[in-house]
């Protein structure tokens, strides 16, 4: 049988979250500057890739193109949103997302300004990505020194490669 907690033992288990041992600000998502030429570029190689899509009978592909295409514009065209991250006792709040330090692996830190200023939990879940939030100002000492003792830290890795490429691409 499965038990289920009421609004009141959620809610005070997600005020013990917000008593942050360390807190800071993010955004969401990391937004590359893109200059005219990198639209002029990715334009191109849309469109070739529509024309190609039509030209071998590809429809969906084509469309999915311009799908794609529309959406990263449209999800992109703005700041992205600041969002408050606390480390706290009990594990790590990012946004309205609670993280259990029970459900968090490991973590690891890839601090490499003015390029790459991340930090990374892996999740015990193997359903769950690694999760990754930006370190903003938030020194990377305060970081670890407020997870040493709740998470392990996983030594000698780096960024991944698909976050490298999406870097390098300014995806």
């Amino acid at each position: 049988m499965l038990k289920t907690k009421n609004k009141k033992e959620t809610k005070i288990n997600s005020q013990l979250f917000d008593e942050a041992v360390l807190s800071f600000q993010a955004p969401e998502y990391v937004q590359h500057e893109k200059s005219l030429a990198w639209y002029i570029v990715a334009g191109v190689v849309a469109f070739a890739l529509v024309y190609y899509g039509l030209a071998t009978d590809g429809w969906t592909f084509s469309m999915a193109i311009i799908v794609f295409a529309g959406t990263y514009y449209l999800f992109h065209k703005d700041a992205p949103p600041i969002i408050a991250v606390k480390i706290s006792k009990m594990g790590v709040k990012i946004g309205r997302h609670i993280f259990p330090y029970s459900q968090i692996k490991n973590y690891w830190i890839v601090y490499d300004p003015p390029h790459v200023t991340k930090l990374y939990l892996r999740m015990t879940s193997r359903i769950h990505p690694d999760i990754y939030v930006s370190l903003n100002d938030a020194d990377p000492v305060e970081v670890r020194h407020a997870l040493t003792g709740h998470v392990k830290e996983a030594k000698g890795v780096r960024e991944p490669f698909t976050d490298a490429l999406t870097r390098l691409l300014k995806l």
